[in-house]
């Protein structure tokens, strides 16, 4: 029997955006491999084909059948105001006071109030006295020719793709802080011909440390820069430096797979193919984090979420954390697999079950059983067509509280994806203003899951490849936990970082070990009390 039209349509849209045509109408999108990024895309695509959806409808009706029931019980009109589509530029967005956009200097071609989250991350740096602060770094090595004529080309259009890598900060001149986007900045290349992989090496490492040790100026753009250290034969190092104030990981992904991209396409003189990005995202982010600003709904929600006694001594804790640890704990790719298929099995996201075992061991070091809180970090991109082409800053890092770590791992995993689907509509409330309200840090440990497929369009290009990839950086959390697959350089794993005089080594080491441990019981049996016991 035929599917009726709206479950096909949905059941074919589900199948491409995941790349699998064993999706079935009754499995659950986040359990079969769905993320936030995906989940975007979905709804942007059935709602340009005459089914409207907003993100939240797609978590409350996670399978295709229940979202098309769902389709067919909707409204045909109306909408939720708050994920309504905004103005078509940032010019049109009415967001820039006309007094503010007055006064502007000449050269810059639009601006918009720069985001909660980027003024704290700013404001963050300022007060740590740190340039290494969310300062990310980010290199590789690529077997192609260097034409420096032909990379400026590439970076250039970059440029002229995305606003954020032509802007710059003021926070000072304006009734309020603004992102200024210029439409003239000359392209941030420093190149260097060097004789052995040795002396690549050498150049690479000199022009990491002094990106590291220098202080950026929010007032000048571009705020990223580019290094290339050309040779021995058809090889090239490039470097890529930016401050996370402009863009987000995903972001950085992108920049970074469009420019190899670009460079390829003349390389070979054909097209590069890649669409143009969405000129709205930006605009529509802002007016959506303001939607939310004042809400007392959502301030209500964080408040109740993180108003637990903190994990960490506050007294040694009234800076931003200098996270230089590290720890890293390689995995093999089945075990993610296994983990995905007790996800599903438990119908959860992968991303609720790795969340669950992250709990559970961050109260094991804490010696916490209930009342655990980590800050988690969420999406929180416009649901638009190609959304997750921009490049910008779209990410909140916002705090859950799991009450009790008691219970099997499916079940833990099920009270975290369900409070997290109770968060959806404040999930841009800016982390700021819910410290604020609190009168302290919301959390003391972060939790981040990483599956930045967007390097997979590497693999088809046709004159380069890449490889020897190896990344910098740093947040201001004590403890940032980071579970991530197929990372280039790294694989799937768990990448730690941490203040080790905030988090001893010893913790930091438990920490890995019951979280590694955790996973591989997880992965076994998502019905299981887990094998550690619970009181220390």
């Amino acid at each position: 029997m035929e599917p009726e039209p709206t479950t096909h349509a949905l059941l074919a849209i589900f199948q491409e955006e995941i790349g699998s045509d064993l999706i079935g109408p009754d499995d659950d999108f986040y359990a079969v491999g769905g993320d936030s990024l995906t989940a975007v895309r979905v709804v942007t695509r059935a709602t340009e084909q005459g089914m409207p959806l907003r993100l939240i409808d797609l978590l409350m009706n996670p399978s295709v059948h229940e979202l098309a029931e769902h389709v067919r019980a909707a409204a045909t009109g109306g909408g939720d105001p708050e994920e309504a589509g905004g103005p078509g530029t940032h010019s049109e967005s009415g967001l820039v006071a006309p007094e503010d956009r007055a006064a502007m200097p000449a050269g810059v071609r639009d601006a918009l109030p720069a985001s909660a989250l980027q003024t704290g991350l700013i404001f963050q740096c300022e007060m740590a006295e740190d340039p290494g602060l969310y300062h990310d770094l980010m290199g590789l090595r690529v077997t192609a020719p260097y034409r420096e004529d032909l990379f400026r080309s590439a970076l250039r259009e970059l440029m002229a793709r995305h606003p954020a890598l032509r802007s710059s900060f003021d926070l000072g001149s304006y009734s309020e802080s603004m992102q200024l986007f210029w439409g003239d900045v000359t392209e941030p290349l420093e190149a260097e011909r060097v004789g052995t992989a040795a002396e690549a090496d050498v150049a690479v490492s000199a022009w990491r440390d002094a990106q590291l040790s220098t202080t950026l100026d929010w007032e000048r753009a571009p705020l990223f820069r580019c290094h290339v250290a050309a040779g021995p034969g058809d090889t090239f190092r490039l470097t890529v430096a930016i401050h996370h104030a402009i863009m987000d990981g995903w972001s950085f992904a992108t920049v970074l797979v469009d420019l190899l991209t670009l460079y390829d396409a003349l390389l070979t003189g054909t097209g590069h193919g890649l669409p143009e990005p969405p000129a709205a995202a930006a605009t529509e982010f802002v007016r959506l984090e303001r939607a939310v600003v004042d809400s007392p709904e959502a301030a209500a929600f964080w408040r109740a979420q993180c108003d637990v006694p903190p994990l960490l001594d506050r007294e040694r804790y009234g800076r931003p954390a200098d996270a230089s640890g590290r720890r890293a704990a390689a995995l093999p790719q089945g075990l993610f697999a296994d983990l995905r298929a007790r996800a599903a099995e438990a119908r959860v996201p992968l991303k609720s079950l790795l969340l669950a075992v992250h709990c559970r061991a961050l109260g094991r070091i804490a010696g916490r059983t209930t009342d655990v809180v980590t800050g988690v970090v969420v999406n929180g991109r416009p649901e638009m067509p190609d959304a997750d082409r921009v490049v910008g800053l779209f990410l909140n890092t916002v705090p859950l509280r799991l009450p009790s770590v008691s219970g099997t791992w499916a079940g833990l995993a099920r009270t975290l994806w369900e409070t997290e689907m109770a968060s959806t509509p404040h999930r841009r409330h800016p982390l700021a203003l819910i410290e604020e309200d609190l009168g302290r840090r919301s959390f003391d440990a972060a939790f981040n899951f990483t599956d930045f497929h967007v390097y997979r369009r590497l693999s088809a290009l046709g004159s380069l490849s890449a490889d020897g990839w190896w990344d910098r950086d740093k947040a201001s959390h004590p403890l940032s936990c980071d579970f991530t697959l197929d990372y280039p350089g790294f694989g799937s794993g768990l990448l730690v970082s941490f203040d080790p005089a905030l988090v001893t080594e010893e913790r930091v080491d438990e920490y890995v070990a019951l979280a590694v441990g955790g996973l591989r019981d997880a992965a076994r049996d998502v019905h299981s009390a887990g094998t550690e016991p619970l009181d220390g």
